[in-house]
């Protein structure tokens, strides 16, 4: 089907594309015009689309993944197409899948392995991202501890006011210390991180035995993760990478179909998830990437185009 697309976030998986972190010889097919995720209007249906699917020509969907978002429309295989609901704002609809989905697999993946309501407890940095707080909503909701790491007071702050937990931030010097202390001696079962480099070894370093690191992204580009093989293997510590890529390719229709139901409600229930950090027309894409790179933004950075 053909989708006008009317709104669609600048991702950091966007970026990394760009800039040929997911090729081997760092060389993208020319022309080339990034996005996966957004929400438009549907322009045209095509064959064997009928009324039992809920798409109509003018209806309002969310799309992903579907190469060339960023373009002013798309074409996408009916599977890859959700129709939204009128109490979906556009805002939280052209962020529909991948990070409320990513934050479900994080969620599915610390509780595979071993993370308790009763007595464990769950680290994340980079909280205060789109991506952390859904995972933060989602662990509180099914009664888990968790403790929130971010990268300045201000933005410790601010997460405070959307969540009752306790948040800390790297500027002060004795974060690892003053985590430990609002652990109140419980163990550190999962720490979940999309940042890498020389925080990663901090992580791990505050894991119980057992304990498992939660990778899902490289914002420290470049960083080496710098992690301690011997405690790796005497702690029985474990590393575990998690993206959205392996949900497509693995996540059976059932599991899908329930992460989809759970964003959407998310969405609904609580719009405020998925704040917009900024918004900027799609002539200005240059202002919208620097602004998406700035360090301790909160939401996600858009790029929209008119709805006419």
């Amino acid at each position: 089907m053909l989708i006008r697309v009317t709104t669609r976030p600048v991702h950091p998986g966007d970026l990394a594309g760009i800039r040929g972190r997911y090729t081997t010889d760092h060389h993208l097919p020319a022309p080339f015009t990034p996005g996966m995720e957004g929400v438009g209007m549907v322009e045209a249906l095509g064959d064997g689309i009928g009324v039992d699917s809920g798409l109509t020509v003018g209806g309002r969907v969310a799309f992903f993944p579907v190469a060339g978002g960023w373009g002013e429309r798309v074409v996408a295989p009916r599977q890859f197409v959700t129709p939204v609901p009128d109490t979906v704002t556009d805002v939280a609809a052209s962020q529909l899948m991948v990070k409320p989905i990513t934050a479900a697999m994080l969620l599915r993946a610390a509780e595979e392995a071993g993370l308790s309501a009763d007595d464990g407890l769950l680290v994340q940095t980079a909280a205060g991202s789109g991506v952390g707080r859904l995972v933060t909503a989602m662990a509180l909701a099914r009664g888990y501890v968790t403790v929130s790491v971010v990268r300045s007071a201000a933005g410790a702050a601010a997460l405070r006011e959307t969540f009752d937990m306790p948040v800390l931030s790297t500027d002060d010097d004795n974060w690892v210390a003053r985590l430990r202390e609002a652990a109140g001696g419980r163990p550190v079962q999962v720490a979940v991180d999309p940042i890498g480099g020389a925080i990663s070894a901090e992580l791990t370093g505050l894991l119980a035995d057992g304990g498992t690191l939660l990778t899902y992204g490289g914002l420290a580009e470049g960083e080496p993760m710098g992690l301690d093989a011997m405690a790796l293997t005497s702690r029985g510590l474990t590393v575990r990478g998690v993206t959205i890529g392996r949900w497509l390719i693995s996540a059976s229709e059932a599991l899908r179909a329930q992460d989809i139901d759970g964003s959407l409600h998310l969405a609904q229930e609580r719009p405020d998830l998925f704040d917009a950090a900024a918004e900027y027309d799609l002539a200005h894409v240059t202002d919208a990437v620097q602004h998406m790179e700035r360090p301790g933004k909160t939401g996600t950075v858009l790029l929209t185009s008119p709805a006419v």
